[in-house]
């Protein structure tokens, strides 16, 4: 079992993020919040959290969207290949799109990093369930 430092929303919609903040809190997980709106932010967010977490037993949930402009969740998943063992801490990563393709789905699954495909939004449901499961 690992101790949750930080979740990662990666995200470019405002409202989207806002809310699932507040689902977050009212799931009584008790961690810090940081926000990137785009799959460039999330790995410079992730860089910026290895200078502060140096410890193996940490947990950075990630929940990443696929649609974004700049780096989009493929792009973050292909960059994340290269780093993710240089990072001082582990990391769930989680799927959250709006995306109606089927293929985006079965691809993301088939990714050795992805933990699971969720659609978009958040629920105080499923972050209970994640919460006994992945933390």
């Amino acid at each position: 079992m690992f101790k949750l430092d930080t979740i990662l929303l990666i995200d470019d919609d405002f409202i989207t993020n806002y809310l699932h903040k507040k689902i977050i809190s009212k799931s009584e997980i008790d961690s810090s919040i940081e926000v990137a709106n785009n799959g460039k932010e999330g790995i410079e967010k992730l860089w910026a959290l290895n200078e502060t977490i140096n410890d193996k037993n940490s947990l950075v949930l990630i929940f990443l969207d696929l649609n974004m402009p700049v780096m989009d969740g493929w792009g973050f998943l292909e960059v994340f290949e290269e780093i993710k063992s240089s990072l001082n801490f582990n990391t769930n990563l989680f799927i959250l799109s709006s995306s109606i393709n089927p293929d985006d789905e079965a691809k993301a699954k088939n990714n050795r990093h992805v933990l699971d495909y969720f659609p978009k939004t958040l629920t105080v449901d499923r972050m209970i369930k994640l919460k006994a499961n992945y933390i």
